[in-house]
């Protein structure tokens, strides 16, 4: 079926029509909806100008699957359509969910942020259906991470509201979805503001075995040989990275044969690969330190305490690895960049093996790599306002260093010419 150009036949048609017989207006199709049910389908907002005192309640009816037709301008993110009905229609459709919950759940951005700044919509943020889930327990659910950061943003939002599984929003996320990297952005939007409810399994127990199912809960004996052996991996690392801090790539100017403002410097200094070994050597070192001193901390820890330092520790260690990995791979090019095929080869099977060890430590490491963005996220704006004080001084003190270094040379070159240099011409009289 051909279907015209609404916007063309509405100024006039449908007046003529509603005003010849409204009992027209009331047609249902197939699905069950009427001709407000189509306007808001096709985003036709010209149709609900015809919205008259005699016609409103065919706004609050529903379709065959209980939906109004505020509720399909939302599915389909019409916002201007919702700002339109929500006046003159129900809030819920046939099963309890709003208009948000419609948005949530079909991923809606604008219509989400819309009704989120709306004075009269916004409260529906904590609204349940009749399953008892949230419009965040939609969005969670249907791994809808476009629509969900605006729930999460928004500080009304409660992440701890149960559903009648007795499961809270963070709990909803499916375990094994086809869309994995989606279920990675929900599980980091929400370990940000939420945790996993244990109580749940008081209320519900049965709840445990449907969202734990092969779940293993570490014992002590495993955790104890754990922490041993991945100190034991933790402090080599460490101690790999801190040497190649030193045995740099080219090695150091010589006190013999540099000037001396280049004594003790790395002779790749300006390098541009040299800088990325070094950025990534540095980062492996410190992230396998820190880990190391928490390692040690779980070691003597007992309980929660020891489970959450383990967790950070081995999520710092993994952070390690793949810099580590580059660090060599670039440290390696540097020394045998002039034979190009070599450099080239080498390049081509370290970047597979970091591949492989950097998908390794992002599939295996969820839970301890959370940890550590939730530790480490409250410190980032006053870090960053450190650092942003801190510019100003750094650059001045970078420009004193300079023009004294320029002074210097300039000395130095001026003493080489006058006093221990020999003349230009090689030679001279005694």
């Amino acid at each position: 079926m051909v279907v015209p150009n609404l916007e063309l036949l509405i100024p006039d048609s449908l007046g003529k029509i509603l005003r010849k017989d409204t009992k027209l207006f009331t047609m249902r199709d197939s699905g069950g909806g009427n001709v407000f049910h189509l306007a808001a389908f096709w985003n036709v907002p010209e149709v609900f100008e015809l919205l008259q005192p005699e016609t409103e309640y065919l706004a609050r009816e529903k379709d065959n699957n209980g939906d109004l037709p505020i509720h399909i301008a939302s599915k389909m993110g019409h916002v201007e359509l919702i700002d339109k009905l929500h006046p003159v229609s129900q809030w819920v459709n046939g099963k309890g969910q709003t208009v948000l919950h419609v948005a949530a759940k079909y991923g809606r951005e604008d219509v989400v942020r819309s009704i989120l700044k709306h004075p009269d919509l916004k409260e529906m943020i904590n609204e349940r259906d009749h399953d008892g889930n949230t419009p965040s327990h939609l969005a969670t659910k249907y791994l809808q991470p476009a629509a969900l950061v605006h729930l999460v943003l928004d500080k009304r939002m409660n992440p701890s509201l149960l559903n009648h599984e007795c499961l809270a929003v963070v709990d909803s996320v499916p375990h094994h979805p086809p869309k994995e990297l989606r279920r990675r952005i929900v599980l980091s939007l929400l370990k940000t503001v939420s945790a996993e409810r244990p109580d749940r399994f008081i209320v519900k127990p049965e709840a445990r075995d449907k969202v734990y199912r092969g779940s293993i809960l570490p014992n002590p004996a495993y955790m104890k040989e754990a922490v041993e052996t991945l100190l034991v991996v933790a402090t080599l690392v460490t101690t790999v990275t801190f040497a190649a801090g030193f045995a740099v790539p080219g090695g150091l100017n010589s006190s013999d044969m540099a000037s001396k403002d280049d004594r003790g410097m790395a002779t790749m200094l300006g390098n541009r690969k040299f800088q990325e070994f070094v950025i990534c050597n540095t980062f492996a070192m410190f992230c396998s330190m820190t880990s190391v001193v928490v390692f040690m901390l779980a070691y003597q820890g007992e309980g929660d305490l020891k489970l959450v330092n383990f967790k950070l520790a081995k999520g710092l260690l993994k952070m390690s690895l793949p810099a580590m990995s580059c660090a060599f791979l670039i440290g390696v090019n540097l020394t045998v960049g002039k034979l190009p095929w070599l450099a080239t080869t080498i390049s081509i099977i370290g970047s597979i093996f970091v591949f492989i060890i950097t998908g390794y430590v992002s599939t295996e490491a969820d839970d301890e790599l959370m940890l550590v963005s939730r530790i480490v996220i409250p410190f980032l704006p006053p870090i960053r306002n450190l650092i942003f004080r801190c510019i100003p001084w750094y650059l001045y003190v970078l420009r004193v260093e300079r023009t004294l270094i320029s002074d210097d040379s300039k000395e130095d070159r001026t003493g080489s010419k006058t006093s221990a240099s020999p003349p230009l011409g090689g030679g001279g009289k005694d």
